[in-house]
């Protein structure tokens, strides 16, 4: 019985009201989330999906080899096709080869050339050569999808389909047939280009693009945990009022606090940036060769002294965001408990941004969603990286801005907050509402008697 009892004080006295709200919005958050991009990450892929062909040798071969990858539907008993969906396949003319122009000039960010004479070389029996290339517009996930090398997969099954057709020969001569077409990889990362494969940049690029937002989250919660259990200490030991009645004006303590927040704000902001920059070079120490450096110097994929410092200012600018809001978080808490759960809101605003930033490219969004999560502070850090790399300068400063000005209205609200006496009125507890409430109906009803 003394069990029981304790179990239901202790049950009662952790599940507060703050507690259900947190657990009840983080749920409502993650359903909204899912269901929202889950629309987004599936139109993503499916536009992936589509292939961009440019015919350049126009022959009946050719043209026999595209419509082998419009097929939609086989049958499964005789392997012939049954149905042909011409949207599987895009046929574009780009008669130059500034592939960097046509690039633009089209808006596509993936095509498969096939050379004038193609037809000609794989009828003698000679190497014929595709030409695949791809647009890079950001090191996410999802947005390097392309079905370039199943197409150039089909291709080649359509030319072993043709030779055991027309020349007769056996299943162990197929691997002739396969060794006729060779891919010379093109990438094109802005103005830049470079003779390799989007997989290989993506896979070069993918500890950096994974890791950053990582760290991004993790200096922001332990930021933000740390300015609101010292703000809310200080109020809980009345640490405050002692402060407060001191011959010392509040902007001074205002400015102090945050003056020092800043301060270890930079540090780790500067700790991190430098860590981050050895961790790289020793995790990918001996998976890069000096080859694979210069292409990503020559693509701009490579990150210098001042790109860092760039990606630095946007996290000294976040990490001061999230300072200044928990400073009136940390002023609603009344108690060590109701502390803990009020680095929830900043939880998910960095939530939202991480994980599109490592899956999709936030720019390939739809408008309304786009604008949405860009009104998220923490986005243009956590897109900053991206940004700086694949030459979206405009982006990068537009939310260096955006960021200043909004540090500029959170700081005002704190000031407002810690100039007046709200510092110690302000709290979220629902129980002294309803305390009230009762305290207020039970003197009425004295009164009544009385």
């Amino acid at each position: 019985m003394k069990f029981t009892n304790l179990f239901k004080k202790e049950l009662k006295e952790l599940l507060t009201v703050q507690v259900l709200v947190s657990m009840i919005v983080t749920m409502l958050v993650l359903i909204f989330v899912g269901n929202s991009f889950g629309g987004i990450i599936e139109d993503t892929v499916e536009e992936a999906s589509e292939m961009t062909i440019c015919d350049r040798d126009n022959t009946p071969f050719t043209q026999q080899l595209i419509k082998a990858l419009t097929v939609s539907e086989i049958d499964e008993n005789t392997g012939l096709p049954l149905k042909y969906d011409d949207s599987l396949v895009t046929l574009v003319d780009i008669p130059t080869d500034n592939y960097i122009e046509e690039f633009k000039r089209l808006d596509i960010n993936s095509v498969i050339i096939i050379p004038k004479g193609f037809s000609d070389k794989i009828a003698a029996g000679e190497k014929a050569e595709l030409i695949n290339i791809s647009r890079m517009t950001s090191g996410a996930t999802l947005s390097n999808i392309s079905m370039n090398d199943a197409a150039v997969g089909s291709i080649r099954e359509a030319i072993k389909q043709s030779y055991i057709v027309e020349h007769g020969i056996s299943l162990e001569e197929l691997g002739t047939a396969e060794s006729l077409v060779t891919v010379q990889d093109k990438t094109i990362v802005a103005d830049r280009s470079a003779d390799v494969s989007s997989a290989t940049i993506a896979s070069l690029t993918s500890m950096q693009n994974m890791f950053l937002p990582i760290v991004v989250y993790i200096l922001l919660m332990f930021s933000s945990q740390m300015i609101i259990s010292a703000i809310s200490t200080e109020k809980i030991d009345k640490t405050l009022e002692t402060l407060f009645s001191a011959p010392v004006s509040r902007m001074s303590v205002l400015c102090a606090k945050m003056l020092a927040a800043a301060v270890i704000a930079a540090l780790n902001a500067v700790a991190y940036m430098i860590g981050f920059n050895y961790m790289m070079k020793g995790m990918t120490t001996g998976m890069t060769s000096e080859g694979s450096d210069a292409i990503l110097q020559q693509l701009g994929l490579h990150l210098s002294v001042g790109d860092y410092a760039l990606v630095g200012i946007q996290l000294f600018l976040t990490i001061l965001i999230a300072l200044s809001v928990s400073l009136v978080l940390g002023a609603l808490a009344k108690d060590a408990k109701a502390a803990q759960s009020l680095t929830m809101p900043i939880m998910f605003l960095a939530m939202i941004p991480y994980i599109l930033s490592m899956i999709i490219d936030i720019k390939s969004l739809p408008a309304v969603v786009r604008y949405i999560v860009y009104a998220i502070p923490f986005t243009h850090t956590f897109t900053a990286c991206d940004n700086i790399m694949f030459g979206n300068m405009k982006l990068y400063f537009g939310g260096m801005i955006y960021q200043m000005v909004l540090l500029v209205i959170c700081l005002t609200l704190a000031v407002k907050v810690f100039t007046t006496d709200r510092i110690f009125t302000m709290t979220i507890d629902p129980s002294r509402k309803r305390k009230n409430k009762k305290g207020f109906k039970s003197d009425a009803q004295d009164g009544q008697t009385d």
